[in-house]
């Protein structure tokens, strides 16, 4: 968990466990996408951070809308942190959990030039590989679906914590949230996954010339729009509580 401010010109300077993060990136010489609570002020968000392959921080994306319960402990994200980056790997862009399930975000990341879309998620239900599947074929891009793999020994045991929705407390083998990370292409071609047998590396080679055939035939904010119809605004400016204006003179 991160203490970070508002105000400050680059929220993660100081935070050491985003360094670690970052300097973890240039080491290996990859593109880390990874959710993290991420806390400002006294609020906390769900919130997936990015850094490129020198391990530079390049910026993060809060959770627009926390579903059900999470309501309770999650701040709400705005415009601000709705980010596509490009890379020499392609456009890469972060949409989290449910709220893929969402439309207009899902569009608004569209009309950035999405390529690589990432979709950190909690949901291991067969649906969400149809979600994935969906959205890869209407962006027209490759989907990479993460899903944490648990079992109940990786979880304090109870009192101190206890899991909802079972008759009696699960054996310690038992797996609390059994995966499903799946890479997908904009055909809708599944490339690796989904895996639900134990924690693991999938790997796919992509080809982003796909992207450009998949568009020939379907681009949802190109050819296939129909603005004078359908439109979308997206509010990019951030929204805060308590705004400060002054009258000069």
């Amino acid at each position: 968990m991160c203490l970070v401010f508002q105000d400050t010109v680059n929220i993660y300077t100081h935070c050491p466990e985003v360094s670690r993060l970052a300097a973890l990136a240039g080491k290996y010489k990859v593109f880390l996408v990874i959710g993290v609570v991420e806390r400002a002020g006294y609020t906390l968000y769900n919130t997936v951070l990015s850094f490129d392959s020198l391990g530079k921080y390049l910026g993060k994306h809060r959770k627009l809308m926390p579903t059900a319960l999470e309501r309770v402990f999650w701040g709400f994200g705005d415009g601000s942190t709705i980010p596509v980056y490009d890379t020499p790997l392609g456009k890469i862009g972060a949409v989290i959990c449910w709220e893929n399930r969402m439309p207009l975000i899902r569009t608004a990341m569209y009309a950035k030039g999405v390529q690589i879309y990432c979709a950190p998620t909690a949901d291991a239900l067969p649906s969400w590989q149809a979600s994935m599947t969906h959205i890869a074929l209407e962006g027209g891009c490759f989907v990479l679906t993460a899903n944490q793999f648990c079992r109940r020994k990786d979880f304090p045991p109870p009192p101190e914590y206890t899991f909802g929705g079972h008759e009696e407390e699960p054996s310690p083998e038992t797996a609390v949230c059994p995966g499903g990370s799946a890479i997908i292409s904009p055909s809708g071609t599944v490339l690796a996954g989904p895996n639900y047998e134990g924690e693991a590396l999938l790997t796919a080679d992509l080809d982003l010339g796909e992207i450009v055939r998949a568009k020939f035939d379907f681009d949802v904010v190109g050819h296939y729009a129909r603005p004078e119809v359908l439109s979308l605004t997206v509010k990019t400016e951030p929204k805060h509580a308590v705004s400060f204006t002054s009258t000069v003179g």
